[in-house]
C-alpha cells in the first residue's frame, strides 16, 4: 500500500512539474512573441507615422479643362516646372532639390532676384532646361511630375496631359492659366497653394500663406465697406491697342472683391475704347523694368490726357507675375490692387516706405500738362537712356 501511494505521489509530482514547465515555456514564448511583435508593430507605426501623409489624391484638370485626379504615393523628386510662379512657389516652399528642369532664364532679372531672396534654395536646383523645353528634352530628364499652364502642354510641349500620364508622369495644370476655366478666382490660387502643400507635404507653410491671403482680403473689405465703387481696368500694351484683363481673370476677382467695377469685357481694346471707358483707376501690366518705363512715357502722351486716371495720377504699372497665376504672390497682387484703389490705406499702413518694385505697393506716375511732349521729342529723350518707345 505504501509503495502504491509513493508511486502515485511521484506520478502527480511529475505531472505538476510537466505542467509547470509547459506553463513556463508558454510564458517565455509569449513574452518573446510579445517583444518581437510589439517591436515590429512599433516599427510599423513609426514608419507609418513618418509617411502617413501619403498617398494623396489631388483633384485637378487635364490640359483640355476636364476634371482629373492625380495620386501621389510619395513626394515627387524629379519635377519640371514651366513659367515663373510655378517654379518660385517650389523654391519658396523649400523644394529646390526636387526641381530638375525649369523654363526660367538664369540670366534674367527674376532669377537674380530669387538668388538674393532664396540664396541656399536656388543652389539646390539640379538641372536648368532651356527657356522653352520641348517634349524630347523633358522626356530625357525623366520627370515624375510636370507643373505648368494649359499652354505648357498645348503649345510648348505639344503633348496633352494624358500623353504624359500614360507614361507614368503625373501632371498639374494651373487652373487660372489661359482661361482653362471660365473664371479665375482668388480661391483658385489658394487651392493651388494647398495642392502644392499636399503634394510636397509642406501644408504648414501653405496654410500660413492661405491664411494671410484670407486675412488681408477680409480686413480690407471691412475697411472699405460702404465706399463708392470705382471703375477699374487692367490692360497690357499690345502694339497700337491693349489686351484687356476683365473679371474672368484672377486680377478681375481681386478688383471686384475689393470694391471695383470692371466695365470692359472685350479681349482687346483700342486707344479710343480706353478713352471711352475712362476708368477711375488704370492698372497697366509690364514684364520688365524697360516696359515699366515705357508705360510711364506712353501715358504722358497727349492722346491720353483726357483720362480721369491720368488727370488724377491713378495710372499704376503692375508686374505680370503679381496678377496672372500669382500663386505665392497673390498676397502681393491683392495689396497692389488695394493700394491703387485706396491710396489712403497705403498711407495708413506705412507702405509708402517701399519702392515701386517691392511687393504690395504701387505708385502712380505724375502726369501734368507740361509733360505732354511730341513723340519725336520722347523718342530722342528715351534714346539717350537706351529705351525704345512703344510703336
Amino acid at each position: 500500500m505504501k509503495i502504491h501511494l509513493h508511486f502515485f505521489i511521484e506520478e502527480i509530482m511529475k505531472k505538476i512539474l510537466l505542467i509547470a514547465g509547459s506553463v513556463f515555456l508558454l510564458f517565455l514564448g509569449g513574452y518573446y512573441y510579445h517583444v518581437q511583435v510589439g517591436n515590429s508593430l512599433y516599427d510599423m507605426q513609426k514608419d507609418r507615422a513618418a509617411g502617413s501623409h501619403y498617398p494623396v489624391t489631388i483633384r485637378n484638370s487635364d490640359s483640355a479643362g476636364n476634371p482629373a485626379e492625380q495620386v501621389f504615393t510619395e513626394k515627387p523628386r524629379r519635377v519640371v516646372t514651366h513659367e515663373l510662379n510655378t517654379f518660385e512657389t517650389l523654391i519658396c516652399l523649400g523644394q529646390g532639390d526636387t526641381v530638375i528642369g525649369t523654363s526660367i532664364n538664369t540670366g534674367g532679372t527674376a532669377w537674380k532676384r530669387m538668388e538674393k531672396m532664396y540664396p541656399e534654395e536656388i543652389k539646390k536646383v539640379k538641372i536648368i532646361n532651356r527657356y522653352y523645353p520641348d517634349a524630347e528634352t523633358v522626356v530625357a530628364a525623366n520627370p515624375d511630375l510636370i507643373i505648368g499652364w494649359k499652354s505648357t502642354f498645348a503649345s510648348v510641349l505639344k503633348k496633352p496631359t494624358a500623353w504624359w500620364n500614360e507614361r507614368g508622369v503625373r501632371t498639374y495644370v494651373v487652373s487660372t492659366s489661359n482661361h482653362l476655366h471660365d473664371k479665375g478666382r482668388i480661391e483658385d490660387e489658394c487651392r493651388y497653394l494647398d495642392d502644392m502643400g499636399q503634394i510636397f507635404d509642406v501644408r504648414e507653410k501653405t496654410d500660413r500663406m492661405i491664411r494671410e491671403i484670407h486675412d488681408e482680403l477680409s480686413r480690407t473689405q471691412k475697411l472699405v465697406k460702404g465706399r463708392a465703387s470705382q471703375v477699374v481696368m487692367v490692360v497690357e500694351p499690345e502694339g497700337k491697342a491693349f489686351y484687356n484683363y476683365d473679371n474672368g481673370w484672377v486680377v478681375g476677382d481681386m478688383v471686384e472683391q475689393l470694391g471695383g467695377y470692371m466695365p470692359a469685357g472685350e479681349r482687346r481694346i483700342g486707344y479710343e475704347d480706353l478713352i471711352s471707358y475712362n476708368p477711375d483707376v488704370l492698372f497697366v501690366v509690364y514684364f520688365n523694368e524697360e516696359q515699366r518705363l515705357q508705360i510711364i512715357e506712353m501715358f504722358r502722351r497727349a492722346e491720353f490726357s483726357s483720362l480721369k486716371s491720368v488727370k488724377n495720377q491713378r495710372v499704376y504699372p503692375i508686374p505680370f507675375d503679381h496678377m496672372y497665376t500669382p500663386a505665392i504672390k497673390t498676397i502681393d497682387g491683392l495689396r497692389m490692387i488695394r493700394d491703387g484703389l485706396y491710396p489712403d490705406l497705403a498711407k495708413k499702413e506705412g507702405e509708402k516706405r517701399r519702392n515701386n518694385t517691392a511687393p504690395g505697393v504701387v505708385k502712380p506716375f505724375a502726369v501734368s500738362a507740361v509733360q505732354f511732349i511730341t513723340k519725336k521729342q520722347k523718342s530722342f529723350i528715351l534714346s539717350l537712356i537706351g529705351i525704345k518707345l512703344f510703336q
